[in-house]
């Protein structure tokens, strides 16, 4: 949470100097269309949204008797224009990441797998946890004795009935 305020915080100082940037490269003219143009993007879209995708709902409903909402889209559109309409190049570009199915897909994957990775360096391996994929008595994961029981699929034969006291051949000799 600190992150995101101190980056709310940071943001209207890095947009002003990206524009004072932009309008010395591009032109002051240039510049302030560029900020009305996507300012009037964003508030289209964010009149839009919703209704666009209730109007399709319906249409899925008309043709095929199920019609459901893309409510991540619409919240998506909605966030990515209110992205546009303020004036900036960093919030035009993060709007439009928002807009665009395509770059969304791109960034939430990038983001999501960001987040996995985090968890596994942070928990020590994916699902380590008591009870978890990785916990006790999993593949690969030493049983309260310390043995490890691990096997390919390549080495299970479907023809043989199966006996659990085989996985177990350590125990029984005790």
């Amino acid at each position: 949470m600190r992150k995101l305020s101190g980056f709310i915080l940071f943001l209207p100082l890095l947009e002003l100097v990206l524009l004072i940037a932009m309008g010395a490269a591009m032109g002051f003219l240039v510049t302030l269309l560029w900020i009305v143009a996507t300012g009037i993007w964003g508030v289209w879209l964010m009149r839009t949204a919703g209704p666009n995708a209730m109007a399709r709902a319906q249409r899925d409903v008309a043709a095929t008797g199920r019609g459901q909402i893309d409510g991540l889209g619409v919240a998506a559109n909605f966030l990515g224009g209110l992205m546009l309409l303020l004036p900036g190049p960093l919030t035009d570009l993060l709007g439009l990441v928002l807009v665009t199915p395509f770059l969304r897909r791109l960034a939430f994957g990038a983001w999501l797998a960001g987040k996995m990775q985090q968890i596994v360096v942070e928990r020590g391996g994916f699902g380590s946890g008591p009870g978890g994929p990785g916990g006790p008595g999993s593949p690969g994961s030493p049983d309260e004795d310390g043995n490890v029981y691990d096997a390919d699929p390549d080495d299970i034969r479907r023809d043989e009935p199966r006996d659990p006291r085989r996985l177990d051949r350590d125990r029984d000799r005790r």
